[in-house]
């Protein structure tokens, strides 16, 4: 028989995303369907960065595999919601709610999920028992770092870009693609503003030509790094026929809901982006040209910036009231509205923890298993749309 259902935690936010120094507040709930012991009833915030790289050693026989691993902590609050200073007590049948709120610290990475490596925070209810395994319930959360691209010097910058490839055989001639952004600064929900064309000077069709914006990832893990590359969003674009220019400048992208460029406050994870255009020109050759991204969530001043319609965006007026006071002056001047994006890239099934609760505890710990079943999670990110023109 199981002698706990329902086990929850249920915050007071609509939306499980915070900013740093924000309130966590909520309530954890449960039903005892069958009376135990118990010596504590408690709950824990954790923050925390984990990254594992793995290293083949090629002149093992035995194809021998290290693993090098860096575990950085943020924050880890733990409160007792009910307790007898250690002695055991009864939880008899009913239903139980017990309110909690702590506060997040002023300085925290944002949430970010990548293979092998993650910025992660949850809450953590747990029940112990004497001389049985510990009852508990995990729920994750989102942390949006602000990253105001008002203060990057870079984010005003134009780039640019070109490549050529040669068309051998008979189709001879030569593929040019070209790019360039007059600005590299953006926010999820901004229209990236495009100039550039691809010049097909074979008699040859270019079937497959795209763009897409890239995440360059790097994993620094102890005595150990590594890079990957991860595509958010690919636009494909139509046929080139031979002897023609396909012109970008009437094409719309879309920043699709994203972390900030960089590694604020984290040393263990450093992510950049760029905007790529790729023409397949025969299998294996590919004419590509690349323009640098700087992604955050404060949209620049200046800059002449489209977003992304309201359409289909609900409740933004409630999300807007959630946000720090700071952060609603820094974007009451522009001429769009925030709302929080969900992001299926970045979806993750969660099925282990790190036990924080000692401070000594060793950085290259590996994660525990969780009592309660893996959960389905991904984080969600500061979006913005159109403000409402009426």
């Amino acid at each position: 028989m199981t002698i706990i259902k329902n086990f929850r935690i249920i915050l007071t936010k609509s939306q499980a995303v915070f900013f740093p120094e924000q309130c966590v507040e909520g309530i954890v709930q449960f039903n005892i369907a069958e009376k135990f012991e118990t010596t504590g009833i408690f709950l824990e915030l954790t923050g925390l960065s984990y990254v594992i790289v793995e290293e083949k050693h090629s002149k093992s026989k035995k194809g021998v595999v290290s693993q090098h691993t860096s575990l950085e902590r943020y924050c880890h609050i733990r409160i007792d919601l009910a307790t007898k200073g250690g002695t055991a007590f009864p939880l008899t049948t009913g239903t139980y709610q017990f309110p909690f709120s702590t506060q997040l610290p002023d300085e925290l990475p944002t949430s970010f999920e990548a293979d092998n490596g993650c910025t992660r925070y949850y809450l953590r209810a747990y029940i112990l028992r004497e001389s049985q395994s510990q009852l508990e319930c995990l729920l994750p959360f989102t942390v949006n770092t602000v990253f105001n691209l008002n203060e990057s010097p870079y984010a005003m910058r134009s780039d640019e870009a070109e490549d050529v490839q040669m068309v051998g055989c008979c189709t001879s001639g030569s593929v040019k693609a070209r790019l360039k952004l007059s600005k590299i600064g953006y926010v999820p929900g901004e229209i990236i503003q495009l100039d550039g064309e691809c010049v097909n000077q074979s008699k040859k069709s270019l079937k497959n030509t795209f763009l897409e914006i890239i995440m360059n990832v790097t994993l620094k893990a102890t005595d150990k790094e590594h890079s990957l590359q991860r595509s958010m969003k690919t636009w494909h674009l139509q046929e080139i026929q031979g002897n023609t220019t396909l012109s970008l400048d009437n094409i719309r992208l879309v920043v699709p809901p994203l972390p900030p460029s960089g590694s604020r406050f984290c040393n263990n994870i450093d992510v950049h982006y760029c905007l790529q255009l790729t023409a397949e020109v025969t299998s294996g050759v590919r004419c590509k040209v690349s323009v640098g991204l700087i992604i955050g969530n404060v949209p620049l001043e200046l800059g002449n910036s489209q977003f992304t319609e309201q359409e289909g965006t609900d409740n933004i007026g409630s999300i807007e009231t959630q946000l720090p006071e700071n952060l609603r002056t820094l974007i009451r001047k522009n001429l769009c509205v925030p709302v929080f994006r969900t992001s299926s890239i970045f979806s993750v099934t969660l099925d282990h923890h790190f036990p924080l609760s000692d401070e000594n505890v060793n950085n290259h710990q590996l994660p525990d298993k969780l009592q309660c079943p893996g959960i389905q999670w991904h984080p969600s990110y500061l979006y913005f749309v159109e403000k409402n023109k009426k």
